[in-house]
C-alpha cells in the first residue's frame, strides 16, 4: 500500500484499488493509505444476484463505510442470469461439470429468472439488463460486464439509463437471499 501511495503522490497513478479484499483487509489498506493522504478507491469482487457472499461477509457494508466503490465482476454469473442456460437447455463444455449449471442448480434459479423476466417485461429489458441494473441500483456498486460479441455489449449498455423501483429491487434481493453464502 505504501508503494501504491508513493505512485499516487508522484502522479503516476490516480487511484488505488484492490481485488478480492476482505472487510478486514480493506480496513487495513484504507488505514495505511490514509496515513499517506491517499484514499482506497475500489475493491473488485465477485458480485451478482447469484453471488452475494460479499454482503454476508460485510465487504459491501465496509466499502460503504470507507467510501470505497465496489467493482462487481461476473455480474451475470457466467451467463446464468442471461437466461441462456435453463434446465431444458443446459450448457456444454466445461460449465456442464459445474454444479450450479447442473439440473438442480438450473432448476434452483428458475424463480429468480421468472422474477427478472417479469421486471424486464415492464421496462422492455432483457434478463442481463435487469441483473446489471440490480447492481447499479446500489450506491457505489459498478458492474463490470464482460462480453464476447458486439450484441452482448449492446445488451449490457441497455442496463443503463433506467432504474427499477425500490420495490422491484427488494423483490430480487429477497428471492436471491439463498445466494448470500455463494
Amino acid at each position: 500500500m505504501n508503494a501504491l501511495a508513493d505512485e499516487v503522490k508522484q502522479g503516476r497513478i490516480l487511484a488505488v484499488g484492490v481485488s478480492n479484499y476482505s472487510a478486514e483487509e480493506m480496513y487495513q489498506a484504507a488505514e495505511i493509505l490514509a496515513k499517506r493522504g491517499v484514499s482506497l478507491a475500489t475493491n473488485q469482487v465477485r458480485y451478482s444476484l447469484l453471488s452475494r457472499k460479499v454482503e454476508a461477509k460485510g465487504i459491501v457494508a465496509t466499502a460503504r463505510e470507507l467510501g470505497v466503490s465496489i467493482l462487481a465482476y461476473s455480474p451475470l454469473a457466467q451467463g446464468l442470469l442471461t437466461g441462456k442456460y435453463t434446465a431444458s437447455n443446459p450448457p456444454s463444455g466445461a460449465r456442464q461439470f459445474d454444479a450450479k449449471f447442473g439440473q438442480k442448480g438450473l432448476e434452483k434459479i428458475e424463480p429468480v429468472l421468472a422474477k427478472m423476466h417479469q421486471i424486464g417485461e415492464k421496462y422492455g429489458k432483457t434478463l442481463a439488463q435487469v441483473a446489471l441494473n440490480w447492481l447499479n441500483f446500489q450506491p457505489e456498486i459498478i458492474a463490470i460486464a464482460g462480453a464476447k460479441t458486439a450484441s452482448q455489449v449492446e445488451d449490457n449498455v441497455g442496463a443503463l439509463g433506467w432504474q427499477m423501483t425500490q420495490e422491484e429491487w427488494q423483490q430480487l434481493e429477497t428471492i436471491t437471499r439463498p445466494w448470500l453464502d455463494s
